[in-house]
């Protein structure tokens, strides 16, 4: 009993005389106060210097440790025992966000590159294809309406005189092409019977060759448009809305 009054004693004495330069207050858990300059741990005990002397006391005696003119309640969060008060780290600036836009220099992936190639190759294709079924349409019904009066895609009588001889013209127009295809002469080429030939066939008239001319352009102009087709399907391109009804 004797020996903790002396403790007592002590600590109070050590509070006072302290208590002008302290820098830290030890707050008991019997409500004393100890003002101290600095202090220390060592094992379970927290020391500290006073009346000439070290002064040692449990930390389980030890309520809070705060730092001197912080009043009760008002300042930080009190201090554990098992460490010493430590200063607050600095708060760092927000790391920089990054853009999500990518810079004009970076050049696009391999495969995105090859992407891009190969669409404007397949629409190159579409647009060479449409174009060529457009001229052959166009050429069809210039063709039907001199053989049959009409332009449309399903047979008609020969209602007048101009589709009968339009009719004719056709059908001996296809017979001079047989003829000279015999004899290796062009087709359509002349209006009279080539010179320099033994038993020519009779010369196209005006409407025969232009017949003759014209199922020739449009021979050539589905051969064309067919061969692209048939390279469209060989790259894998799309192709079914480029045939003709």
């Amino acid at each position: 009993m004797w020996k903790v009054t002396c403790i007592l004693a002590l600590l109070c004495v050590a509070s006072w005389y302290g208590t002008a330069k302290a820098q830290y207050v030890l707050v008991l858990k019997n409500g004393r106060q100890i003002s101290v300059q600095s202090y220390r741990e060592e094992g379970s005990m927290i020391k500290f210097s006073g009346l000439g002397g070290e002064i040692a006391i449990s930390k389980e005696q030890v309520q809070t440790i705060r730092r001197a003119g912080e009043g009760e309640g008002l300042g930080p969060p009190s201090l554990a025992v098992d460490r010493l008060p430590s200063t607050a780290a600095p708060e760092r600036p927000p790391a920089p966000t990054k853009s999500a836009e990518v810079p004009a220099n970076v050049t696009p992936p391999i495969e995105e590159q090859q992407a891009k190639k190969r669409a404007e190759e397949e629409k190159a294709y579409q647009d060479k294809v449409k174009e060529l079924t457009q001229k052959l349409k166009e050429m069809r019904e210039r063709y039907s309406l001199i053989t049959r009066g009409n332009s449309g895609p399903e047979p008609s009588f020969f209602t007048t005189e101009e589709a009968f001889k339009g009719q004719q013209a056709d059908l001996i127009s296809r017979l001079r092409d047989a003829q000279y295809k015999a004899q290796g002469l062009p087709t359509g080429s002349a209006s009279q019977s080539p010179p320099f030939s033994l038993n020519a066939p009779p010369a196209y008239t005006e409407r025969e060759k232009e017949l003759s001319d014209l199922r020739a352009r449009i021979n050539q102009v589905e051969n064309d448009r067919q061969k692209l087709i048939e390279e469209m399907k060989a790259k894998n391109f799309e192709t079914g809305s480029l045939f003709l009804d």
